[in-house]
């Protein structure tokens, strides 16, 4: 693999020949953090940055960070064209687009020292170098839409193309590009041809509050959850196949999803056809601290996407102290070590699915020993104070600092 070696952004040095030696001192640095999605959060992306912008400021109170989004409670909102979009379809090109306008004259404004843009599907693309250096976050690629969930649909293919060039020339623009896995890093290098030298992993910090006591609440016998838009490409009407199948050796399988109904009536037919109306429940959106409570009470989690960019969903069950079946996506299979951390099948193999929830439902000491290990891996690897640490020892290597 292109990454064999490329693990934590601590560990890998950037290129000191691409970047520009400067006078600034770690004190005082001027930092404008770029996103479509940043506070209400839209989806995992919006939560993410708000986390690292909370975290970095209470790490870095010397520094100043503003945020640049038309989400409602960010610092500057860029322009009145890309707010007006905010969370309506096509609105991050348009918001990306306006940027190309008012991005210099912002830089300018707040006197940026680094702009950290967070880029990739449904993040934000860059057409033209920021009159300051450029950190850009990669949390995974329209070239990996195009080719793993859109190969069958021209247009949507098509789109995606022309998308993944936008995007191939902001990480070319980037002193550096942070990946949030080593599937997306390998991506960037092997596909966009960006140079490894300017290229680190930081997998997303995790943060679910009151962790402990979530993880000492009693499991729903034989409950499996689901958690995410309910669509195709989450893998959805594959898990309810696969359901299907369990429930045929476990009569007494319950499946509860929580997430948005994107198929709309389809889902319903599925269920019907399937003869699981009476087994699948369906929660809709559930708000955070109640869809960690889902998460903790169940026996286990399945996430049987096409695509992740990062597997926020089985990296908070990890930290919860829920088993985690998982397909071997890319933005999962770096996540879930099966055997130890979890339960990892074949993308679209139902049989494999089904079979490795049976496995997890009837081996209570499995299912134990992988809870065990899981969530002491968790507990380092997706801790937000390290993961903020790091992120702005990226940024320190760029200023040169």
């Amino acid at each position: 693999m292109i990454l064999e070696s490329l693990i934590h952004a601590v560990s890998v040095g950037l290129d000191p020949n691409s970047m520009v030696q400067d006078s600034i001192t770690q004190a005082g640095r001027r930092i404008g953090i770029v996103s479509y999605d940043f506070d209400p959060p839209i989806g995992g992306l919006g939560v993410l940055v708000r986390t690292y912008v909370e975290e970095l400021r209470k790490q870095f109170p010397e520094d100043t960070y503003t945020v640049v989004s038309p989400s409602a409670n960010a610092d500057e909102f860029g322009s009145r064209l890309g707010r007006s979009r905010s969370r309506k379809s096509g609105g991050c090109p348009l918001f990306s687009l306006a940027l190309f306008f008012s991005l210099h004259r912002i830089v300018r404004k707040y006197r940026f020292d680094l702009l950290h843009v967070h880029a990739g599907s449904g993040g934000v693309f860059l057409l033209r170098k920021p009159a300051c250096k450029l950190v850009v976050t990669s949390h995974h690629t329209y070239s990996q839409e195009k080719r793993l969930v859109y190969g069958n649909a021209p247009i949507k293919k098509l789109w995606k193309s022309c998308m993944a060039f936008l995007e191939s020339r902001t990480y070319h623009l980037a002193d550096a590009v942070m990946c949030v896995s080593t599937d997306t890093a390998e991506e960037i290098i092997g596909q966009y041809k960006v140079p490894s030298s300017r290229v680190c992993v930081i997998e997303n910090p995790v943060h679910v509050p009151h962790a402990e006591a979530l993880q000492l609440a009693s499991k729903n016998p034989n409950t499996i959850l689901f958690v995410g838009r309910l669509e195709a490409r989450k893998g959805i009407l594959l898990l309810l196949e696969a359901f299907e199948m369990l429930r045929k050796d476990i009569p007494t399988a319950k499946l509860r999803l929580v997430g948005s109904n994107l198929l709309g009536k389809q889902l319903n037919s599925v269920m019907k056809s399937r003869g699981l109306t009476d087994a699948v429940t369906l929660l809709g959106f559930v708000h955070d601290p109640y869809r960690f409570r889902e998460t903790a009470e169940a026996t286990m989690i399945v996430v049987p996407s096409i695509l992740e960019g990062f597997g926020l969903v089985a990296a908070e069950a990890m930290m919860i102290g829920t088993c985690v079946i998982s397909s071997d996506a890319p933005g999962l299979r770096s996540i879930v070590d099966s055997g130890r951390t979890g339960v990892v099948f074949p993308v679209g193999n139902a049989r494999a699915c089904a079979d490795a929830m049976k496995k997890v439902m009837q081996d209570h000491s499995f299912r134990e020993g992988i809870v065990r290990e899981a969530l002491s891996e968790a507990k380092i690897r997706f801790n937000v104070e390290r993961q903020t640490r790091d992120t702005s020892d990226v940024y320190t290597r760029v200023l040169g600092t």
